[in-house]
């Protein structure tokens, strides 16, 4: 992943009041496909990052099953209108797209985020005010959307000590607005059986190479399933526990030389924490780094710490469980639908340690579902899934050094 591209800053009007990909294409389509065009080809030779707000106009956000619902069909939208349009998702050089909530009250004032509750989201002006050099702000052609700009514009010229430069302002289409008189109730939809509780420490596993949509959905839920009310002169510590598969494991995977190394998949799973955690907690400011091999696995292991007390753990793994059943302070893991059993196998271990169980919270997997207009067509379908895949995204990437090396001869 490189950093050092442009970026741009998308700021998207409330959720419609049902959420599908239908809807929400019909709500933001237009707008959303301007912004993941230009933006892909604003730089030539790097990846431009666009961040995506979604406004959501009440608090406390959504719990768990709702959070996940919302920001896979996001995702899922997001990879419908790039396969449609032929704009890769990063691994071309074209756009690498982020998504995040933002408080926001329709009749034009922002809602101010309360660090002390752990489920709010950040407001427009915590938004504006994040020292990110945005090169681009872009809003859709509504009245909400004037709204958005006029605020976070207005937040940003009072930024001490210095503001920082204005960016361009780009209006994009806007779409049909359907919303709600409030926030929707997705629970029957979600298949996560989670009670929706927050955890002070969370763990997530994965190989995460290459990194596309679906692990910025997991990961995303995962730094969501954190609470944020903790407090300095509180004992219990916020901390993310970030299992990465260790490259010995992966040895028998296709394509197993453009496979990225160990040091490369922790930085791009850093990379995209570091911005992701700035957006949901002002202080979640990065403060240190350790980097160590572990005493009990010899595998690597890196540690950032964080101004708001937390401490994310990025560690090499080297079986299923890694570190869920080597730390008992782990009280909740995210996994995918696909990962359902693995949930089952780590809870196992923690029983035969007389350890409580760990709350396991699903996340969905990213399809092309058949059911939707935008996905009928079997070519979209399959290109829709190899955006999905670290697979297919490394045999993409081997087809095309290998007709450079043959083009070269």
């Amino acid at each position: 992943m490189n950093s050092n591209g442009a970026r741009w800053l998308l700021l998207l009007p409330p959720l419609p009041s049902e959420l599908t990909v239908h809807t929400l294409q019909v709500a933001y389509g237009p707008g959303l496909t301007k912004a993941l065009k230009d933006a892909s080809k604003a730089t030539a030779e790097v990846v431009t990052v666009l961040d995506i707000g979604v406004a959501h106009r009440a608090q406390p956000r959504p719990d768990f099953p709702c959070l996940q619902h919302i920001f896979g069909i996001l995702y899922k939208l997001t990879c419908i209108i790039c396969t449609e349009q032929g704009i890769d998702l990063q691994h071309d050089n074209d756009v690498d797209a982020r998504f995040f909530l933002f408080g926001f009250d329709t009749n034009g004032a922002t809602l101010e985020s309360q660090a002390a509750e752990p489920h709010r989201a950040l407001s427009l002006q915590q938004v504006a005010q994040t020292r990110r050099s945005w090169s681009h702000i872009c809003v859709l052609e509504s009245e909400t959307g004037e709204e958005l700009l006029r605020g976070f514009l207005r937040s940003r010229s009072e930024m001490q000590p210095l503001p920082i430069p204005a960016p361009n302002t780009l209006r994009l289409p806007g779409g049909l607005t359907m919303m709600a008189e409030k926030t929707p109730s997705l629970r029957s939809k979600a298949s996560s059986n989670s009670t929706g509780s927050s955890h002070y420490s969370v763990a997530v596993g994965g190989t995460f190479d290459h990194l596309h949509a679906g692990h910025k959905l997991l990961l995303t839920m995962t730094a969501l399933a954190l609470r944020s009310d903790h407090k300095p002169e509180t004992p219990t510590s916020m901390r993310l526990t970030i299992g990465i598969t260790g490259d010995e494991l992966l040895k028998k995977k296709k394509y197993i030389e453009e496979l990225e190394d160990w040091d490369q998949r922790q930085a791009s799973v850093k990379a995209f924490l570091l911005d992701l955690l700035e957006l949901v907690q002002p202080n979640h400011t990065l403060q240190k780094t350790q980097t160590f091999r572990s005493s009990e696995t010899k595998g690597r292991e890196v540690i950032d710490f964080f101004h708001s007390g937390l401490r994310v753990r990025y560690a090499e793994i080297f079986d299923p469980y890694g570190p869920t059943i080597s730390d008992s302070e782990i009280t909740a893991l995210i996994i995918s639908a696909e990962t359902r059993a693995g949930g089952d196998a780590v809870n196992q271990k923690r029983k035969e340690k007389d350890w409580a169980p760990l709350e396991v919270f699903e996340v969905d997997v990213l399809d092309a579902d058949a059911n939707n207009p935008q996905s009928k067509s079997g070519t979209v379908h399959e290109d829709f899934q190899n955006k999905m895949s670290s697979t297919e995204i490394r045999s993409r990437i081997h087809k095309k050094r290998t007709m450079a090396s043959e083009t070269g001869r």
